[in-house]
């Protein structure tokens, strides 16, 4: 729950174009709890997005026209 806002006020801050720097910056003069390094903002970032991707991939719900192929 704790980390939860963090991770909106990060990402909030990302879709306004702002680098990972500068939200590091922002973050810690805003009192929020987050690592000594910039980088573990762009960490956090790219973990996101990533989720983010994963979890919004189209359901295939059924295949059709494929041919198996045996490799000896």
């Amino acid at each position: 729950m704790d980390r939860e806002v963090i991770h909106i006020e990060i990402m909030k801050l990302h879709r306004r174009g702002l680098g990972y720097t500068i939200i590091h910056k922002h973050l810690s003069e805003n009192g929020f709890k987050v690592g000594k390094s910039r980088s573990c903002v762009d960490t956090m970032i790219k973990k996101r997005l990533k989720r983010e991707k994963f979890l919004n991939q189209p359901v295939i719900e059924e295949y059709r026209n494929f041919d198996i192929e045996f490799v000896y």
